[in-house]
């Protein structure tokens, strides 16, 4: 099954990975928020590179894995229990706070 990020920030996402995909040279922010989305559009969905991919977002983006972990909806759950909707479920979530930072970036928020 293969599903798109949250709708509320597909277009913004879409414009961006777009523009990401044609640009030369990218930052670390750009590359984790393309891999995070070729994650979400593999059919079959791979489980064990989405859980990677997840970890790797984590450890690079430590106020995102802080945000998510915050959220009313997220449910802590050991590696192992972790079923395919949660992994999308954190690859969403990723991918839209890495965008959102990546606008906030290039807005000059810092």
């Amino acid at each position: 099954m293969n599903r798109r990020p949250n709708s509320m920030c597909h277009s913004a996402i879409s414009i961006l990975i777009e523009a990401l995909k044609s640009k030369g040279e990218i930052t670390p922010l750009e590359k984790d928020i393309l891999d995070t989305c070729n994650e979400l559009s593999k059919d079959p969905f791979d489980m064990e590179s989405a859980k990677r991919q997840v970890a790797l977002n984590d450890a690079n983006h430590s106020d995102v894995f802080f945000r998510i972990a915050s959220l009313p909806t997220t449910v802590p759950k050991s590696y192992y229990d972790l079923t395919e909707d949660d992994v999308r479920y954190n690859l969403d979530n990723q991918l839209a706070m890495l965008v959102e930072k990546e606008r906030s970036i290039s807005n000059g928020d810092k």
